[in-house]
């Protein structure tokens, strides 16, 4: 057919939770590609993991993901990436408002499995004392 258009397959490559969330467990977010960093492990690809903390950006209401190493405070934590996401960013593509995706953050009542987490170790305490409602096992 014309004028197809097509949205990004959802990638669900590891299970991060011990047990099933419901819809009131998610939030829909913007989560903002200029702080999306090459996957070390898929050369020339910008992907998300699963389970990635993610913290409030500097501005606009977007979110960023927490790497491996880096720190984050109570205040800034939004939640977790409830699925991995992959952007169109590289040669000649620079992140941008364009670029940028919805993503869905789990942040209340959740059994998160912790050996899943990316970004979690180092900041278990501020990212426990934001979900306060959530399980970290």
């Amino acid at each position: 057919a014309f004028q197809t258009v097509r949205g990004d397959a959802v990638i669900i490559a590891k299970e991060i939770l011990r047990s099933a969330a419901g819809l009131d467990d998610i939030k829909s977010m913007v989560l903002d590609s200029a702080y999306v960093l090459e996957n070390p492990s898929t050369t020339g690809r910008y992907i998300v993991e699963a389970g990635t903390v993610l913290s409030l950006g500097p501005s606009d209401g977007k979110v960023k993901p927490v790497y491996e190493g880096e720190n984050v405070v109570q205040a800034d934590v939004a939640g977790i990436l409830g699925h991995t996401v992959e952007f169109w960013l590289g040669p000649g593509i620079t992140a941008s408002t364009n670029t940028d995706k919805p993503v869905p953050v789990l942040h209340h009542g959740c059994d998160f499995d912790v050996s899943k987490l990316v970004g979690y170790t180092g900041n278990e305490t501020d990212v426990k004392a934001a979900l306060f409602t959530c399980l970290f096992r």
